[in-house]
């Protein structure tokens, strides 16, 4: 008599009971990373191991309205009802980059002094009421000192990422509904992440980061600021939180300076111009390259002009104007990965070289050329020779 085939037994596999609830309530395995899951830093969901590790440190004394003991402080935003705190504390690392911000970073930004008081107080207040401003101004410290202390890098980019997948989760809801009172911090947001975006560690083939077009994260966060600031047309209602007006007048004096200059010609913007309006037969479209060309000529003359007058702050600002002042079509032409429209943009990039040593726009000058000349047809790559070459960059 035969014997009875055997079913193939299943490898014992060893099990884990200790992964963190949200890969639990999914079913699927969990790294057990601290202080931050894969799965829940790819997501970007809080877990619960970092919100264990904060309450690991409370006792029951500690939630009395008694000085909290060790290295933990209660949030001050732990009282907002709207804004949820899981943990209602932070960890010493936050506080590390908390004081980083507010006494390295923030001055970074600018070297005007009252613009720069103003990222170091009135910002991180302005956290203190809305969570999402303060995990940004977190996320960027962050990066700022994981240049400063290259032996921390994993752990403070790591923690980059948890703080802006946070600040995003929570500003999402508000952007989707936004009034007049959230206009302001709102408008910090967009600053703050239009900082992370191009601070954050630059992957070689990462310029797409919308499937249907080319336009690189911080230029699309850049523009959002306009969005946010059009939300109002009551001028009161952008002054009239914390003194906005030390905020804004230098942006002004620098937009008065744009409006009132006539745009210079340059030689290599002038051949730019010439092939474009040879080659594109659309009226519309030759209307927007126009614009955007023209816009870009004001910011060239800032850079390349007689006038040496201009301190690094009108520079900056006169670049970003550009983003600032293009019309909606132009930005479309850019998502639908338009090849006149992306050899406007390598000029944009000499300027972004020209910026290079601001620590967060560092070597994306090269970066962006050279993922322009990978996407573009073969006959458009010689329009963009001249900031090829003088940027420095070697195809």
């Amino acid at each position: 008599m035969a014997s009875p085939i055997q079913k193939p037994t299943r490898r014992p596999h060893a099990k884990t009971r200790t992964g963190c609830r949200v890969c639990k309530s999914r079913k699927v395995k969990c790294d057990e990373s601290r202080p931050s899951c894969r799965n829940c830093l790819r997501r970007g969901i809080s877990c619960d191991f970092n919100i264990s590790a904060q309450n690991a440190a409370l006792s029951p004394q500690s939630t009395s309205n008694s000085t909290p003991a060790g290295n933990q402080v209660t949030s001050p935003t732990s009282s907002v009802s709207h804004q949820p705190t899981p943990a209602g504390w932070f960890s010493a690392l936050d506080l590390e980059l908390l004081h980083h911000f507010t006494t390295s970073t923030c001055f970074t930004f600018t070297t005007e002094p009252m613009t720069r008081n103003f990222w170091r107080v009135n910002v991180p207040r302005i956290g203190f009421s809305h969570q999402y401003v303060l995990k940004a101004v977190l996320s960027l410290a962050a990066l700022h000192l994981a240049r400063i202390k290259p032996q921390r890098r994993d752990v403070l980019l790591e923690q980059a990422m948890v703080h802006h997948n946070a600040s995003s989760s929570l500003a999402l809801p508000v952007l989707n509904s936004i009034s007049s009172e959230d206009s302001v911090p709102m408008f910090f947001f967009s600053m703050l992440t239009t900082y992370i975006a191009f601070a954050s560690p630059k992957e070689p083939d990462n310029l797409l980061v919308r499937s249907s077009g080319v336009m690189p994260e911080w230029l699309f966060l850049f523009r959002g600021m306009r969005s946010v600031l059009d939300v109002t047309s009551d001028a009161y209602a952008i002054h009239s939180m914390l003194s906005l007006g030390v905020f804004f007048d230098s942006g002004q004096i620098m937009n008065d300076i744009w409006d009132a200059s006539a745009p210079s010609e340059h030689e290599g913007i002038k051949e730019l111009e010439s092939l474009i309006n040879y080659y594109v037969k659309d009226a519309e479209k030759l209307d927007e390259m126009t614009q955007a060309i023209d816009l870009l000529r004001r910011s060239f003359a800032i850079f390349y002009g007689g006038n040496g007058n201009y301190t690094d702050d009108q520079r900056l600002r006169s670049a970003f104007m550009w983003l600032f002042k293009l019309r909606a079509e132009f930005v479309n032409l850019l998502k639908d990965r338009d090849n006149e429209a992306l050899c406007v943009l390598a000029f944009f990039c000499v300027l972004l070289q020209r910026l290079d040593y601001n620590w967060w726009i560092e070597g994306w000058g090269v970066h962006l050329v050279a993922r322009i000349h990978s996407v573009l047809d073969d006959g458009y790559r010689l329009w963009i020779r001249w900031p090829i070459e003088e940027i420095g960059w070697v195809p």
